[in-house]
């Protein structure tokens, strides 16, 4: 296996705005320079991931990308909350591969028995439920939410997203109480993380992106 020295995080759309908010979500959260990490965008996916048949595209053409990339990475992190073609990835390359949403789960249940998905659109739902039964988080995950957010329009009109999602919070708290885990079901949705979090300083909100690049730095450390 090569040195786990490089990880490249991968931006499965062909936004290049988002992979630049996921490499702000890396200035920010301080990991240092080892292990080192590059963002990369797939150029030839769809412009956002919303459903199954934008996950198939994206898919293929990340794994065509994958075989461009130089040969010097020692792991990957997909960067969407759909985990798009984590496994034929991990086949491909033969290397660790970590899905963002997969961090989450992870990182959500070491911090709360149970957790709620807020995602995008309603299309995006099933993906995600099916992710979460075939990675075995299903027995803590009492709903996934779509907030009705298309994906490109968190980067557009943060401000109307992060109102949204603040009400769902609410709503959220109302129905299950406080110790319920959050997790941000987009990785377009980690630059309303600290705003959101700041509001409900007693939550656990989780924010898929830096879960993801967390966790890929303590595997290459470890």
């Amino acid at each position: 296996m090569k040195s786990l020295s490089t990880v490249c995080f991968i931006n499965p759309n062909s936004t290049v705005s988002m992979t630049d908010t996921c490499r702000h979500t890396f200035d920010r959260i301080g990991l240092g320079s080892s292990p080192k990490f590059e963002f990369v965008t797939n150029d030839k996916g769809p412009a956002a991931i919303q459903g199954a048949r934008d996950g198939e595209v994206a898919t293929e053409a990340m794994l065509e990308l994958a075989a461009r990339l130089p040969d010097h990475y020692g792991a990957f992190v997909v960067g969407c909350f759909d985990d798009t073609g984590v496994e034929r990835l991990l086949d491909k390359v033969k290397r660790p591969v970590i899905g963002i949403g997969q961090a989450a789960y992870h990182w959500a249940s070491l911090l709360s028995q149970r957790f709620v998905v807020l995602t995008t659109l309603e299309v995006s739902v099933p993906v995600i439920r099916e992710s979460i039964r075939r990675q075995g988080f299903d027995s803590q995950c009492i709903d996934v939410i779509a907030s009705g957010i298309p994906v490109l329009e968190l980067e557009r009109q943060p401000r109307d997203a992060l109102n949204i999602l603040d009400d769902l919070v609410g709503a959220n708290v109302d129905s299950h109480g406080e110790d319920v885990a959050l997790i941000l079901g987009c990785a377009g949705m980690t630059e309303l993380h600290q705003e959101l979090s700041s509001r409900w300083a007693g939550l656990n909100i989780i924010d898929p992106v830096a879960s993801g690049l967390r966790l890929s730095s303590v595997l290459c450390k470890g």
